[in-house]
């Protein structure tokens, strides 16, 4: 119930990654395959559009949005209805872990509850992304890697293979649950060579479809460009056009200072994502008591053992993605854990609350009522934030009323546009249907590079676009290739701009 409550008051998927999965699965859901008519990178460098669909994201939450559409219809409210329903799970798998950990059934309850609530993770398990798939895969399958170090089987092993593989098919770098798993296999008292190729093989089972469809739409496994991503000096590179400037030898001539600084703010960003996001800060020193007392228990050491490889990779191999939110992503499958972790904490301190002259009953019923509220308030203020009613700011439904705005404008200038440049294509495509490609990180040249080379009819330059076009926003001239400029405002009141291509600048 809270969480179909909490899915009602949202009224669009709200920013690009849910929107992509939305997108992507509507149109799955109207058959059109594994396919996108919109590009929100040039990493793949595609030729055309549409082009083949998850050449950077995986394709899971996609198949889990277009499932409920192929029957109810492609409403966003059809969409996060399987979503509703695997963040149900997560509750129940939070007192399970709890219950893993030792913990009563007081305790399990109250992981379970405060799951329910979901902190800063609630609007987003309840929108077209992989939060809420990822703590209930990613999550089961620690839980199961702390089951199978003392009850190991083939059918476990199996099946934590099988979980990677979802993992997988979520996210990219759900491959990372392989090094949990190794750390199972390392506490596990037998068979683990065994049990290695078990897990490879439920693995492949999961997975074996997608790399098939890779090689038939790609040729390979891998989509192509997949490694430019590694190159990148600064986040909106993953923007550039063309993505062969993204190259190793660019990327060590900047210089040490350059690799180097992006990464330890990245680091220092994602540790406040752990205090804050996943810790509500005050119930963080919570969580570590619990864990520090149950430090020994095989599912604490593969929970740490994700978590530091987790912080690691999105330091080190992915700072830009980490920090903008790659971090915050995959950590919701520590969230389980996390909550569990609280509740063994609080029943901790009510244990030694009679040295300080407190009864361990009522101290266990404060301490519960505090972080209930703490979670609740929470909580509460982060849905407000993204249902609209703290304002326009940071609503989910901002972009589907913007870009609702730009479409009555070119139906009303040019029903004949095929093709629009916009910071965000597939919330674009989404709201109007009209092809989109991302507005390129570089000049207005590169601008003009890609407005020839895909046929672009009209440009929505908007408050947040890259800072090489900014002449383009604050100059109503305009480049002598684009036509008069068009006037409305966003969401938030900000300019946002509509300017059309000179007949014969496109193509």
């Amino acid at each position: 119930m809270a969480f179909s409550l909490a899915a009602a008051s949202l009224r669009a998927p709200g920013y690009m990654d849910a929107e992509y999965y939305f997108a992507t699965g509507r149109h799955l859901a109207a058959g059109d395959g594994f396919s996108e008519p919109f590009l929100w990178n040039y990493l793949a460098d595609p030729v055309q559009l549409p082009t083949a669909s998850h050449a950077y994201w995986m394709p899971l939450a996609s198949l889990v949005a277009a499932a409920p559409m192929a029957v109810f219809g492609t409403s966003f409210g059809s969409a996060q209805s399987l979503f509703v329903l695997v963040a149900a799970l997560i509750p129940v798998l939070s007192a399970r872990t709890s219950t893993a950990l030792g913990a009563g059934r007081r305790t399990a309850w109250l992981s379970g509850l405060l799951a329910i609530l979901g902190g800063f993770f609630l609007p987003y398990f309840v929108t077209t992304d992989t939060f809420a798939l990822y703590a209930v895969v990613g999550g089961a399958a620690l839980w199961q890697m702390g089951e199978a170090t003392s009850r190991p089987s083939a059918w476990r092993w199996l099946l934590i293979g099988a979980l990677i593989g979802l993992g997988h098919l979520t996210r990219a770098d759900g491959l990372l649950l392989w090094f949990p798993a190794a750390m199972a296999l390392v506490l596990s008292p037998r068979g683990r060579g065994r049990g290695l190729l078990e897990m490879l093989v439920g693995y492949g089972l999961v997975t074996a479809a997608w790399w098939l469809r890779n090689v038939l739409a790609f040729g390979s496994i891998l989509p192509p460009g997949v490694g430019r991503a590694l190159w990148l000096l600064e986040y909106d590179e993953l923007f550039i056009y063309p993505a062969s400037l993204l190259t190793p030898e660019r990327w060590w001539s900047m210089g040490w200072a350059a690799i180097l600084r992006p990464r330890i703010e990245a680091g220092w960003t994602n540790v406040q994502t752990i205090l804050a996001v996943n810790g509500y800060v005050v119930l963080l020193p919570l969580a570590l008591l619990g864990g520090w007392d149950r430090r020994r228990l095989p599912l604490l050491r593969i929970g740490a053992t994700y978590l530091t490889v987790l912080l690691l990779f999105m330091t080190v191999v992915f700072p830009f993605a980490g920090s903008r939110g790659g971090f915050f992503h995959s950590s919701a499958a520590l969230m389980p854990l996390m909550w569990a972790l609280v509740g063994v904490g609080i029943e901790i301190l009510s244990r030694y609350a009679p040295r300080v002259g407190w009864q361990p009953d009522r101290t266990q019923t404060l301490l519960t009522s505090v972080a209930v509220v703490v979670a609740a308030g929470l909580s509460l203020w982060t849905l407000a934030g993204k249902a609209g009613w703290l304002g326009a700011s940071n609503s989910f439904g901002r972009n589907m009323e913007t870009y609702g705005r730009v479409q009555a404008i070119l139906h009303e200038a040019d029903p004949s546009a095929e093709v629009v440049a916009v910071v965000n294509p597939p919330g674009f495509e989404s709201v109007t249907g009209i092809s989109a490609v991302v507005l390129p990180h570089g000049t207005v040249d590169t601008l003009h590079e890609v407005v020839r080379r895909y046929g672009v009819d009209w440009i929505v330059l908007e408050a947040d676009h890259p800072m090489g076009l900014r002449s383009v926003y604050t100059d109503p001239s305009g480049p002598v290739w684009a036509g008069p400029f068009l006037r409305m405002q966003d969401a938030q009141g900000r300019d946002v701009f509509l300017v059309p291509i000179r007949e014969g600048n496109q193509g």
